[in-house]
């Protein structure tokens, strides 16, 4: 079943009209999925609705993942800096593999990369394909009302997105 929401999901990727240079950016502009998880790392369960007023970035990565492991020390370096303006960045978890499923390896993980935001477990793929993700990883900036701002697939862009979460910040804050 999986493999067959795996090629669907890859077909709607293909067929989405691109909104600018990026074709990741043709979300721009809808409402956020609710994360469909239970298990949290770092925080106790939230929700999309309960950060209303807030600016949001889900970061779509895996423990094992060596492109998600070059976009961290920019996720950690924008938590550090604007945590405290409202800023609020959600690790989603989601396996590469089976061998990425095991919460322990997740743990760990969190606790040795230094990972000090929130982190939900998505090993049932729910949320990954409400966001029609296909590559680790993927990172959504969502604005105080849940509407999603930007999308970018791997790695890069990161002055792109900084820029986002500042002028959110600035518009959070009227």
């Amino acid at each position: 079943m999986r493999t067959l929401q795996a090629v669907v999901v890859c077909i709607l990727l293909w067929a989405m009209p691109a909104a600018s240079q990026h074709p990741e950016d043709a979300f721009v502009g809808q409402m956020a999925p609710e994360l469909k998880t239970s298990e949290w790392i770092n925080s106790e369960p939230l929700t999309l609705e309960s950060l209303r007023g807030k600016v949001v970035l889900l970061d779509f990565w895996a423990w094992d993942c060596p492109e998600c492991a070059k976009t961290l020390p920019n996720l950690k370096e924008l938590h550090e800096r604007y945590s405290d303006e409202g800023l609020v960045i959600i690790g989603v978890h989601t396996p590469r593999g089976e061998f990425e499923k095991n919460v322990a390896d997740v743990r760990r993980t969190v606790a040795e990369k230094e990972i000090h935001y929130p982190v939900t477990i998505d090993h049932e793929y729910l949320t990954w394909l409400d966001y029609l993700n296909n590559v680790w990883p993927t990172h959504f900036v969502l604005d105080k009302n849940g509407v999603i701002q930007l999308s970018h697939s791997g790695i890069g862009r990161y002055e792109d997105t900084e820029q986002v979460i500042q002028e959110l910040l600035r518009g959070a804050a009227e």
